[in-house]
């Protein structure tokens, strides 16, 4: 891009600096004006000429003149000189200003014509296109040379590296990274985690920058039809065809990342019978840990996931087949099915590979009974169905999940029903034994123990209990009513700090 100093150092235009900063400028534009307040005609980064026909060369006007082109964004400022015109040399008070605000003050001499400089500002300005052309063409064949050979995606970014100085990183959809070059590549995963994580929703639609005066960083999404995960960069922004440059690596990645997904097709078809047999029955254990290694999977404990999807399930197998380098995954009934090691965080994957999809999680379990893990998370599902979130099966045996599926109203009526008649006694030291009698398995010693009380105190008071209410506490069914009252009361009153509604 051409500059103060780039114009100064062309002979044929005789330019001379005579106020202002010495660092050069960037010119975008060149354009004269005789205005006394051209601002608003201006668009910032120009070079500005005028023979000031019009400026009153008094202190305060040529302030007010220069202040209202660095307002503007002006880049430098030039006055034409001649004999046949208002100024043979540049006007002290208008270069004072010029000094005072920080503006390039240039003159341009009697037989250089405001056409020439404007000519070899446009001429210096093609110049620099062409070499950006030029760069963005060589950036490309350097480029497609790295698509084509075995490197793959480390290699294609060390070449944009190479060529750009941009830092880059390609990372999948739980933010692993894929492939990197340049010395900011490590940390751009999670400088830019906000911007991965604002645009995720809009799939391949959506592209995120964060930018400041100096370094721009960029978030682009990667795959041909379905999101396989992100670019991102981070380097100079000045550059005119950086944006043609940077479209051709994203369809080089693109075209990287689908072509390893294509090689593992193969292998995902064996994993998916594989998943067919141990989803079948349960096996023996060396048949199951047989089969796992035949596929490259080890021996380890595992457990199955459910995710509803009615709308595109072998898109959605895809995604969980790319993402989860150690899983089965296979298609039934508008679901998806994923068995992998149980270490996994399978919350956090569902959170980002399938977002709001109803999913139900089965607990681990040894390879051969996988089928069980399996049966599990189907039952889960219809649970995370009407939580509007991923269930775990241990979740399900819980009172608290039943709980939260009845009218609060309906529950509240069926405690007080139940334990109407202890409230009514007066005498809070029943609820106190009942609940310490229960929770002791009702064992005498133990519940007077927790009360510090005798236990005959005890069976009074159960015998107490026992008349108002006319359960039996040596009765199962009984036991389980008042167990089931005092257990609703507790999810009642800490029902403000639970997920859990009750009504």
């Amino acid at each position: 891009m051409p500059t103060v100093g780039t114009l100064l150092a062309e002979e044929s235009l005789g330019l001379t600096q005579v106020a202002g900063p010495s660092a050069d400028r960037s010119i975008t534009a060149a354009a004269v004006s005789e205005l006394t307040f051209p601002g608003p005609w201006l668009q910032g980064g120009e070079l500005l000429m005028t023979i000031g026909l019009l400026l009153e060369m008094s202190e305060s006007t040529c302030r007010d003149y220069i202040d209202g082109l660095v307002t503007a964004g002006v880049a430098a400022l030039a006055v034409g000189l001649g004999a046949d015109l208002p100024h043979q040399s540049a006007p002290p008070v208008l270069a004072a200003a010029a000094e005072r605000a920080g503006l390039p003050l240039l003159t341009v001499p009697d037989e250089v014509p405001f056409i020439a400089v404007t000519k070899a500002v446009y001429a210096q300005l093609a110049a620099e296109e062409r070499r950006e052309l030029e760069w963005a063409f060589d950036t490309q064949r350097s480029l497609t040379a790295a698509a084509v050979q075995p490197g793959g995606l480390p290699a294609i970014l060390e070449a944009h590296h190479r060529a750009s100085g941009c830092s880059a990183a390609v990372i999948d959809l739980l933010g692993r990274v894929l492939g990197a070059a340049g010395s900011a590549a490590d940390t751009l995963p999670s400088r830019l985690g906000a911007v991965v994580e604002s645009i995720r929703p809009s799939g391949l639609r959506a592209a995120g920058v964060d930018a400041d005066p100096r370094v721009r960083r960029e978030v682009h999404p990667l795959g041909s039809t379905r999101l396989r995960g992100w670019l991102l960069l981070e380097g100079r922004a000045d550059r005119l065809a950086s944006q043609a440059v940077t479209a051709g690596l994203i369809s080089l990645l693109s075209l990287e990342i689908e072509r390893r997904y294509t090689l593992d097709a193969a292998q995902r078809r064996r994993r998916r019978s594989t998943f067919d047999r141990l989803a079948h029955a349960t096996v023996d254990d060396l048949t199951a840990a047989r089969l796992l290694t035949a596929i490259g999977l080890s021996d380890q404990d595992l457990r199955c996931a459910v995710i509803a999807e009615d709308v595109d399930p072998l898109g959605l197998a895809d995604d969980l087949a790319t993402s989860l380098p150690d899983a089965m995954v296979r298609t039934a009934d508008a679901a998806v099915q994923v068995a992998l090691p149980a270490g996994v965080d399978l919350r956090t994957a569902l959170s980002r590979i399938a977002p709001g999809r109803p999913a139900g999680i089965g607990i681990g379990v040894r390879p051969g009974a996988l089928a069980i893990s399996l049966a599990q998370a189907s039952t889960a599902l219809a649970a995370s169905r009407l939580r509007g979130e991923p269930v775990v099966a241990t979740d399900v045996a819980s009172s608290r999940l039943i709980l939260s599926y009845v009218p609060g109203q309906v529950l509240a009526g069926y405690a007080d029903a139940v334990l109407g008649a202890i409230d009514a006694s007066d005498q809070p030291e029943l609820l106190s034994t009942l609940r310490t009698f229960l929770e002791s398995n009702g064992v005498w010693e133990t519940a007077a123990d927790a009360l510090q009380v005798h236990r005959h105190t005890v069976r009074n008071r159960i015998t107490r209990i026992e008349q108002i209410t006319g359960k039996r506490l040596d009765s199962a069914q009984d036991r389980f009513e008042l167990w089931l009252a005092l257990r609703v009361r507790d999810l009642a009153r800490t029902e403000s700090q639970t997920t859990i509604p009750l009504d």
